[in-house]
């Protein structure tokens, strides 16, 4: 073998190695990094996996730990939130077993999608796929559908609901609802009132500012479309403890119980 082909060979050699070594180097994707987090803290027997138009997802179920079953309470978090946060989801993920529903968390949409740029499409898309599979998945169940959704997924979720975008639920829970943009979120305002699913609006005063901006808009709009299924609860004292996860629970069971869930 001559000296030019022997080196040629060795810097192909070289460089296949250096790109094999850099590409098994690359970090997984966050959503994978949040599953195998999520994967340690949770019950091999509550993970499950649902498929949605554009693959698959991780999702969280629990079973009732009663002799009746109202239905399914699917549980969606932030857009940059895993289902097993301990401000509100977590705790209403296990606590609503007690009260006879079924809960299912499901994982967000991967945050790199996220933008809430009027033609930005993508994540909307991907979050109603995904809460429709969460919707198919409790149908099977039987029983009352309830969705429990956080931030701005809750408001993404309104303008779904709106458009006729996606199935509705027996009733809509918005924990802390916003989008960070001063005319998108007072166009959320609308989009509750509009919408004509019983809704409880849940939100605290150390929420950032745009979940607080348009609390009286909000009021004001749905009294003005006559929506009488609709209410609205600002909480108050220190922010994501213990007493607060139970008094967002006891909001909850009361509201579903005052509307016969």
């Amino acid at each position: 073998m001559n000296k030019t082909l022997h080196w040629g060979l060795s810097w192909l050699l070289i460089a296949t190695v250096i790109q094999f070594a850099a590409t098994a180097q690359e970090p997984p994707p966050i959503q994978q990094l949040w599953q195998r987090d999520v994967q340690r803290q949770i019950l091999a027997s509550e993970v499950t996996e649902l498929v949605s138009a554009t693959g698959s997802f991780m999702a969280l179920q629990r079973q009732a730990l009663t002799s009746y079953t109202k239905g399914t309470a699917i549980l969606v978090p932030d857009w940059a939130e895993r289902p097993v946060s301990p401000d509100y989801l977590e705790p209403l993920r296990v606590q609503l077993n007690d009260y006879g529903w079924h809960t299912l968390a499901i994982m967000a949409p991967p945050p790199a999608e996220f933008s809430l740029e009027q033609d930005a499409t993508t994540y909307q898309q991907l979050l109603a796929e995904r809460v429709q599979a969460a919707l198919s998945e409790a149908q099977l169940q039987g029983g009352n559908i309830i969705v429990i959704a956080k931030g701005s997924n809750a408001a993404l979720l309104n303008r779904l609901y709106v458009t006729n975008q996606l199935e509705s639920p027996t009733a809509f829970i918005m924990l802390g609802a916003y989008l960070a943009d001063v005319n998108l979120n007072r166009e959320l305002a609308g989009f509750i009132a509009e919408q004509s699913i019983p809704t409880l609006d849940i939100s605290h005063q150390r929420d950032n500012r745009f979940a607080n901006a348009n609390l009286k808009l909000r009021q004001q709009l749905v009294q003005r479309n006559l929506k009488t299924n609709y209410r609205q609860r600002q909480l108050t004292g220190t922010f994501y403890d213990e007493d607060i996860n139970a008094w967002v629970l006891k909001e909850i069971t009361g509201w579903l119980h005052s509307i016969g869930l």
